[in-house]
């Protein structure tokens, strides 16, 4: 393989949602160097949108189970962030990728993270997506991520296994996404504050699957994480540095925190 450039590879591996939030945003904002991040969440948490309602979640069963509440600094729906790998890319201003339209870049990292599943012996693809009936476009607008849809997804018979949104800020892209391996998002729709339903949970259970459910054994996050790097690798042809955050960028992102620790909407 003909190496073209060298990218950052950060495994930050376990935190809590005001953490894992403010390391995606501080990176971005630095937007100094090309970046693939993974890492996991401790505790368990849900995550939404940059500007879904917050009272949409019932913050006290999250508290009283012990569960993170986060706002992304990205769009879209809930999500709940159990036995997962998330990833998240960093492309700074002035590298080619950023030029590029973000359907460009979109299906471009996420045929890279398709190559990772593969790699993990994953029979998965990037299809386009079929157009939702009227009842499940309802739906999809009132609960989670994964039950909806971008124009493309990565899915295994239709079912979709990887969630991601994508955001431009002033310095770089960010595009980060929940890569399932368990089966722990189905616990999200016990969090909606009005409708918590049978049918809701089972809509989103047909709607998507999980790295376990399809090898049919136990995985581990490094695994996956690993599967991951190597495929970045292959895809972009570049080498990876490992490299820990900066003391700078540390500072930063405990300045962020402050925000994502309070879930008032950021408008």
């Amino acid at each position: 393989m003909h190496v073209t450039e060298t990218w950052r590879f950060l495994d930050t591996g376990a935190a809590a949602g005001p953490f894992n939030m403010a390391v995606d945003e501080g990176l971005a904002q630095v937007g100094a160097d090309p970046i693939l991040r993974v890492y996991r969440w401790q505790p368990f948490t849900i995550s939404i949108g940059y500007h879904q309602v917050a009272q949409e979640i019932d913050s006290a069963k999250c508290r009283r189970d012990g569960v993170g509440l986060v706002r992304r600094p990205t769009g879209g729906r809930a999500i709940f962030h159990g036995h997962e790998a998330t990833y998240s890319v960093i492309i700074p201003k002035g590298h080619p990728q950023f030029a590029k339209t973000s359907l460009d870049v979109y299906n471009e990292i996420s045929s890279a993270v398709v190559l990772g599943l593969q790699m993990a012996g994953l029979p998965v693809s990037l299809e386009k997506r079929a157009q939702p009936d009227a009842e499940f476009s309802s739906y999809q607008r009132r609960f989670a991520c994964f039950a909806s849809s971008a124009r493309y997804e990565i899915q295994y018979h239709s079912r979709k296994l990887v969630g991601s949104a994508q955001r431009r800020f002033q310095s770089a892209l960010l595009q980060h996404g929940s890569i399932l391996i368990g089966q722990q998002h189905l616990k999200l729709m016990e969090y909606f504050a009005d409708q918590k339903n049978d049918s809701a949970r089972e809509n989103l259970r047909r709607k998507t699957v999980c790295i376990e459910e399809i090898l049919n054994r136990q995985v581990a996050y490094e695994e996956i994480a690993a599967c991951m790097k190597a495929a970045f690798e292959k895809y972009f042809k570049i080498t990876f540095e490992p490299a820990p955050l900066t003391n700078a960028e540390l500072d930063l992102i405990n300045q962020l925190k402050a925000f994502y620790t309070d879930l008032r909407r950021r408008l």
